[in-house]
């Protein structure tokens, strides 16, 4: 596709980062009718379809070079990022969402001054070497996910640029709770669950770093 990021110049093109978090729709669960005006392929009629189309168009996209903790960090290229994964999916991939969620995220007038917080604050964090790298990018992750940027494709954004910064800053990529060795269900639950406490306590990072490494 077209329309990734423009600051990744030409070179091998890597595979996007595998997420083993991503969610798994029920096919016999219809897609909202509020969401369906929405959506570019024509064809997409259940939860699962849609899925699906998301996760081709992640595949699919154009990552043509892994971003340096420099290029990530920035409120622009999270937003490119965000087109590249959804664009073929989503009419609104990559602008911010404009109205309240449900479920977490901050009241949506806030999103692009909060968005373009985070990276100054995490170049700050890398800079003064506040933390070590994997807690840089649990940080990073987990306050990304809070904000809710997008109305859709949150969580999968925040775990891509994730891994890119954890990578961008010497050391491997997360896993994700792939070596847990539970069902998908399970393993979401115990992400939701590093989560809630990292929200509880602002220093019950452990827990996420633990999840992220198993």
């Amino acid at each position: 596709m077209t329309g990734g990021p423009p600051d990744q110049g030409p070179g091998s093109r890597p595979e996007p980062p595998s997420d083993p978090l991503a969610p798994i729709g029920d096919g016999g669960t219809t897609v909202h009718p509020d969401l369906t005006d929405h959506l570019i392929p024509t064809w997409i009629a259940t939860q699962a379809d849609l899925y699906e189309a998301e996760a081709a168009a992640i595949a699919t996209a154009t990552f043509r070079r892994r971003p340096s903790p420099h290029q990530l960090l920035d409120d622009l290229y999270l937003r490119r990022l965000h087109r590249a994964m959804f664009g073929e999916v989503w009419r609104w991939a990559g602008r911010y969402r404009t109205h309240d969620v449900n479920i977490g995220g901050v009241a949506w007038p806030d999103v692009p001054a909060l968005v373009r917080d985070l990276p100054a604050d995490t170049r700050a964090w890398v800079e003064a070497a506040t933390y070590p790298a994997d807690e840089i990018a649990a940080r990073f992750h987990h306050r990304l996910v809070q904000i809710h940027p997008f109305v859709n494709g949150n969580g999968r954004l925040s775990r891509f640029a994730a891994d890119y910064l954890v990578v961008g800053l010497g050391q491997p990529r997360f896993t994700w709770g792939v070596g847990l060795g539970v069902g998908r269900a399970e393993l979401r639950a115990s992400y939701r669950a590093a989560l809630q406490d990292l929200d509880a306590d602002r220093d019950a990072v452990g827990g996420l770093l633990r999840f992220a490494r198993s």
